[in-house]
């Protein structure tokens, strides 16, 4: 059973392709800027939590959502760039494990601002998940090729620096990385007594993700860990760039405080995955973050000079990820509206109102509130049953 779980919003964790990416040592991944010795601040665009940058190429405007996670970047295939340089295929592996062959591309001089940079490598992708308003992905390679940056959600802008030592006095909570797959890991606490190392991914819309094998090395020697369990439930919660994770048991856990060197954040709820363990966006809520490439640490600053905040987090009711294309049930909370309209884990959505519907369909569907909808869904033996329902979240209502 669950417990003391609030009611959230649908959420799908869309995870980038950061062990993939390192296949990209393979070509020059470096990339030339056009000023040098500058300090420039450019606004940033929070949306949906996530961090985008506008992105000039050829003198028309695109939208890059910026992602730690992912080493160099991906251009969409739906997107409509001339002039992109093919360079090869590789094999690449996204966070959920799931691998496809894709092509890798040298963009056409992009400018970020006034700064232009020439001979920036991304992948070339399909996308699982439709945004209109997102063209790609730009990467870490941005700050650990040679820019160091400080990003701040709060007033919605990011300095950005080539100068080594802009950053060396800054106050904050300093903690070492190390690239893996050419992204940063540090080391974080999120028991008494225990550290793991995480990815800073601010592609990430979860504050804290802990791979299923590490916890369970945790709560296999951190005695602490025991009272923090709230329950346990079989399904899947991630999306990567190919496709969702496999159906596993996933942990439920109640954190007393996640600390970040020490800076502590209290009573967060999240859960285990398949993926690896990392700190996402929504810590960008709570602090602005430099990013510091030639001393390899991050130095998150709290807003307000805070030590400590309460997140209090609600975990969602119900989460939908992708399959074959459809929408399918990947998690539903054992009590919440979902689970009493009838929705289950690996239910596949085929119909609303008896209209086929994919998942692209399914994810921008606007609900009408308190409006009832009859739902034909495939059960995994393979039967068909029909549920008439509000949509228990009723998301992306406006």
């Amino acid at each position: 059973m669950l417990k003391r779980l609030a009611i959230l919003l649908w959420a799908v964790a869309l995870l980038g392709s950061a062990a993939a990416q390192s296949q990209l040592k393979r070509y020059d991944t470096d990339f030339l800027l056009s000023r040098k010795n500058f300090v420039m601040t450019i606004p940033i665009e929070i949306e949906r939590g996530q961090i985008y940058l506008p992105v000039k190429m050829q003198g028309r405007q695109y939208r890059f959502k910026l992602d730690t996670g992912a080493s160099q970047g991906v251009i969409y295939d739906d997107v409509n760039v001339k002039g992109l340089k093919e360079l090869g295929f590789i094999k690449s592996e996204d966070a959920v494990g799931q691998s496809h062959q894709v092509t890798t591309v040298e963009l056409p001089p992009l400018m970020l601002d006034s700064l232009t940079i020439s001979g920036f490598k991304v992948q070339r992708m399909h996308r699982l998940v439709v945004r209109e308003d997102e063209d790609g992905i730009i990467g870490f390679a941005l700050f650990h090729r040679g820019i160091a940056a400080r990003i701040d959600t709060r007033d919605s802008v990011m300095t950005m620096t080539d100068r080594r030592n802009y950053f060396r006095q800054a106050k904050g909570e300093a903690l070492k990385y190390r690239l893996k797959w050419h992204v940063p890991y540090v080391n974080v606490s999120p028991f008494e007594g225990a550290t793991e190392e995480v990815l800073f991914d601010s592609g990430s819309p979860l504050l804290y993700a802990v791979n299923s094998k590490s916890f369970a090395q945790m709560q296999a020697t951190v005695a602490s860990v025991a009272s923090q369990i709230e329950g346990t439930t079989y399904g899947s919660h991630a999306i990567g760039h190919f496709g969702s994770e496999q159906s596993h048991l996933i942990t439920l856990l109640s954190l007393d405080s996640l600390k970040w060197g020490g800076f502590k954040l209290e009573e967060v709820h999240c859960n285990t995955v398949q993926g690896g363990s990392h700190i996402g966006a929504p810590l960008l809520r709570y602090g602005a973050m430099i990013i510091d490439p030639f001393r390899r640490q991050l130095v998150f600053q709290p807003y307000d000079g805070l030590t400590s905040c309460v997140v209090a987090n609600r975990r969602a009711d119900v989460i939908i990820v992708e399959k074959a294309g459809k929408a399918m049930i990947g998690l539903v909370k054992e009590q919440g509206k979902a689970w009493e309209a009838g929705f289950r884990h690996d239910y596949i959505i085929e119909k609303v109102d008896g209209e086929p519907i994919t998942f692209d369909q399914f994810n921008s569907y606007r609900w009408v509130k308190d409006q009832e909808y009859e739902f034909t869904l495939r059960l995994p033996i393979g039967i068909l049953t029909t549920i008439r329902s509000i949509w228990p979240l009723q998301y992306n209502q406006k």
